[in-house]
């Protein structure tokens, strides 16, 4: 008899073409469009982030637009008398931001000191007692020595962190007057959050420490920044004092373009952080996905046509060997049509399809990934046309094979589906089991049962006795049609065409199990 095609040399060939397709797909996205569309994404996220940075910028250099404006009447200010004839002015420009809601003033007039602290109210602005922290930092500006007239710090209080800007001056009659605003980082955080909400990037302030001043989280505002505040490998733009790099973000869980740039508010030197989605141009994405849609769907037509053509030739050899075993024909012939039916379920378009798909998620962000992908499919597919004439393989090769179509699942499913816990006695692996039974067992597990990450599947084959033991906790799906039990039906099969041998399985604490006798001597059915 002519030897299967599946063992001949132009199922090698095939194998080896269908490779050649994969990597050559592979290698031209890779070196054609990679480079471009990471261009094309950082300039993208430059221009969000020019956007972002501009606005928070602006709206920083809006929260002291108080002290600017209190400033613009202060020569008009002579002595402390002129000052309190002035108060309600003087507290109406400081606290001219609507967010900013608290602020404060100290006049000094030889050895007697005031200090007031103003809060906006609606329209009403009400004097009362300075705070602890804020007289403290009052008094150090009343010691400096120094001619500067804004100054500023940043102090920890138990409800945020705060920062304390002030403005010095003397007046005519010798009198220190010194106006300030108490900038509350947590209630800014919320006034930040509806500045362009509809934005793509998200921004936060570190100060040189490295301590966050603005987070969208707000449990880190006040907390240091795990890590540098630059890494090394960025990249400046055109203005030379701003850089960027591409990590993960924490906060987004998916790859940023993060740009660093200076943020300048009057005395304090911060550092303001933006992260932007790594994105590409809409038509450049449209013709990437056409160039890639049409490779795959070309190359999977191809494997399914070889595919095809294989089928029908094993097809055709056991419809020979029916005729010619007479002595065991009605057995035989429902042996096969079940192992036909069988590898018909697992040459399923659907199983390639989804393959195809994960594949597509592996070649660009992880090629060393897709190109063991690959590799791993072509073995299925081989491992599927190159069953045994006796419908029985070696345990020590089934587990293999069920290994390698694991990876293809666990690949597609990832966290969602354990790791498969293998183990197997020594002495098992030159025993024989049905062709394929372990990977249907894997395959029922899946169909039939909740996969997710917050029900992991797992999935454990063991030697117990004299026999291999399946397993998997059961998390029974609702949506899952009758499959009429074909895969446990052909398994059934083989053990009555080999003897007294049962394929025994059923549940037990909420544990799916099914046991595989082995079979010791394969040629004497």
């Amino acid at each position: 008899m002519k030897p299967a095609i599946y063992n001949s040399k132009y199922f090698i060939t095939i194998g080896v073409f269908i490779l050649l397709c994969f990597s050559g797909i592979g290698y031209f996205m890779t070196s054609k469009f990679n480079k471009r569309t990471e261009r094309i994404s950082i300039d993208m996220a430059t221009k969000i982030y020019q956007l972002k940075s501009n606005i928070i910028y602006n709206e920083f250099r809006s929260f002291i637009r108080g002290l600017n404006n209190s400033e613009t009447i202060i020569p008009q200010i002579r002595s402390n008398t002129d000052f309190h004839h002035a108060e309600q002015m003087v507290s109406a420009l400081l606290l001219s931001h609507p967010k900013i809601k608290r602020g404060w003033y100290a006049i000094v007039k030889g050895k007697d000191t005031v200090y007031k602290t103003i809060t906006k109210e609606g329209q009403q602005y009400k004097e009362g007692t300075i705070l602890s922290y804020q007289k403290k930092f009052i008094h150090s500006q009343l010691v400096r020595k120094d001619s500067a007239i804004r100054t500023g710090t940043m102090i920890n209080v138990s409800d945020s962190l705060h920062c304390l800007l002030a403005s010095r001056h003397r007046l005519a009659d010798s009198s220190v007057l010194i106006l300030g605003l108490d900038v509350n980082f947590r209630d800014l955080q919320h006034y930040l959050w509806s500045v362009d909400s509809t934005g793509r990037a998200s921004a936060f302030i570190i100060d040189s420490a490295g301590y966050y001043i603005t987070n969208l989280e707000e449990k880190l505002i006040g907390k240091r920044m795990a890590g540098p505040v630059k890494r090394t490998g960025t990249q400046f733009l055109g203005d030379s004092i701003s850089s960027y790099e591409i990590v993960n973000s924490a906060y987004l869980q998916l790859p940023v373009v993060r740009f660093y740039t200076p943020l300048h508010i009057g005395p304090m030197k911060w550092t303001m952080i933006v992260d932007t989605p790594v994105l590409a141009v809409d038509e450049d994405v449209k013709a990437i996905e056409k160039y890639v849609m049409i490779m795959f769907v070309s190359t999977a037509l191809i494997i399914l046509i070889l595919i095809s053509w294989t089928q029908a030739k094993w097809q055709k050899q056991f419809m020979l060997r029916q005729r010619a075993e007479l002595a065991v024909e009605r057995q035989q012939k429902e042996n096969a049509v079940l192992q036909l039916d069988k590898l018909k379920e697992k040459l399923d378009p659907h199983f390639l399809f989804n393959s195809l798909s994960s594949l597509n998620g592996l070649i660009e962000e992880k090629p060393a990934l897709a190109k063991s992908f690959v590799v791993k499919l072509s073995r299925v597919y081989r491992y599927v046309l190159d069953p045994t004439p006796n419908g029985l393989e070696l345990v020590s090769r089934e587990v293999g094979f069920a290994n390698e179509y694991f990876f293809l699942l666990k690949i597609r499913f990832g966290d969602a589906l354990a790791s498969l816990e293998i183990d197997l006695n020594e002495q098992h692996s030159s025993a024989y089991i049905p062709f394929m039974s372990i990977q249907t067992l894997v395959e029922n597990a899946v169909k039939h049962n909740v996969v997710s990450k917050l029900k992991p599947l797992y999935i454990s084959i063991k030697s117990e006795g004299d026999g291999i033991l399946v397993t998997n906790n059961l998390q029974l799906r609702n949506d899952v049609k009758d499959s009429g039990k074909q895969g446990l039906k052909y398994l059934q099969g083989i053990y009555a065409h080999f003897g007294d041998l049962h394929l025994n399985y059923g549940i037990e604490d909420g544990t799916y199990k099914c046991f595989l006798p082995l079979i010791k001597n394969p040629s004497t059915p």
